[in-house]
């Protein structure tokens, strides 16, 4: 009767570590891996973040490129004019309704100005005397309000200088950014391609044409939120700008219509802030009633472009979970401040498309391969062996 025999230890392999459960092993094993990951990933953090003079102006760029790069191939293909030409033509362009909007938007408010000041002092007037009303609140009171708040003014008077020099040199780095911004966007509308596969073939030569497939699916992604988001925020700010022209408020439509249609980009907290304000400017220059009026156009506003316009518009493309979308805008905040907010759901939508092709779940199957990346990409492959 033979004796049964324990199995034979696999070779190398310390008595210590086989004592060890094969699923201890596996865990710090994946533990060692994501430390170095995550290390890695704040340091790329931190260092974007000491230059996010260069970084944030950057980041506009290749959203603006986005937006514009169309235009620019239409240029190209049925026009004469060169690629650099066609993306001169578009910069152009895209600048001259900018300042058209911005220019038209504060033509407004300063003709306006007078009458805006002379309601809001009304307005604020007339709140003040329903408060004293309702809370029973006495004059003395108010003037001693008032008088501490003077007080307080005048001690914090050189912090309020000391914060009109900082947004003097705050206007100096927009100038700095503007330009920054500018430069890259014109390179990478005329350029961009040739950056691109600059970049990719630093890679080892088997990772280049899988992270140009993946970089495909992320530009689609990041495509398809840019110019959602763009035609969203444009019907949202029609809608709140036609509800200020309903309540006889039309001088005032253009300037919140910019307003909201800026803030719209900011995730979650720009849609609030921009109808806020919308209703609060009723509340001032018209009334009350007026107020709750202008708070029920700008929810249905909201919810048909949260509920209808955003899911139809975007697509599987760009499907995330709202909780991410929340989470990525917090995280972007803390990091980064506004700019941070701004952006994250930009790179949340094209990391996440990048991340499903690379795990084997395309994201984009219509895209297919890239035949003349791949051949470019061969090429470079034989001269660097030659």
């Amino acid at each position: 009767m033979s004796k049964l025999r324990p199995a034979p230890r696999p070779p190398g392999l310390p008595q210590e570590v086989e004592e060890i459960p094969i699923g201890v092993r596996r865990v710090a094993a994946w533990s060692w891996r994501l430390i170095v990951v995550v290390a890695a990933a704040a340091l790329v953090m931190w260092g974007l973040l000491q230059i996010t003079g260069i970084v944030i102006p950057v980041l506009i760029a290749i959203l603006l490129a986005v937006l514009l790069l169309p235009v620019v191939q239409v240029l190209t293909r049925y026009t004469f004019l060169g690629r650099a030409a066609s993306s001169g033509i578009a910069l152009i362009g895209l600048l001259l309704v900018i300042s058209g909007m911005f220019t038209l938007a504060g033509r407004q408010l300063i003709a306006s100005w007078a009458d805006i000041q002379d309601k809001a002092v009304a307005g604020f007037q007339a709140i003040l005397d329903w408060v004293q009303t309702t809370f029973k609140i006495d004059t003395p009171m108010n003037n001693s309000a008032v008088e501490e708040a003077t007080t307080q003014l005048q001690q914090n008077a050189d912090r309020l200088l000391s914060g009109a020099l900082s947004t003097a040199a705050v206007l100096g780095n927009l100038a700095t950014g503007l330009v920054i911004c500018l430069f890259t966007l014109f390179f990478l509308l005329s350029s961009g391609n040739v950056i691109w596969r600059w970049v990719v073939g630093l890679l080892p030569p088997d990772a280049r044409v899988p992270t140009h497939e993946a970089f495909r699916r992320g530009w689609k992604a990041l495509s398809a939120y840019v110019r959602t988001q763009i035609l969203v925020a444009a019907v949202d700010a029609f809608g709140i700008a036609l509800g200020m022209v309903f309540l006889g408020l039309g001088t005032y439509a253009v300037p919140i219509w910019l307003l909201v249609f800026l803030f719209s980009f900011i995730p979650l907290v720009g849609a609030i802030a921009s109808g806020a304000i919308a209703v609060l400017l009723v509340l001032v220059l018209n009334s009350w009633v007026h107020a709750l009026i202008m708070l029920g156009i700008v929810v249905l506003v909201q919810q048909i472009e949260g509920n209808v316009l955003q899911p139809f518009l975007m697509g599987k493309a760009v499907e995330m979970h709202p909780l991410a979308v929340f989470l990525g805008v917090t995280a972007g905040a803390m990091l980064a401040g506004i700019p941070g907010a701004l952006f994250a759901i930009p790179l949340i939508a094209f990391v996440n498309a990048t991340m499903l092709h690379i795990v084997g779940r395309d994201p984009s199957p219509e895209l297919g391969t890239d035949t003349v990346a791949a051949a470019h990409f061969r090429e470079l492959r034989r001269r660097s062996r030659a």
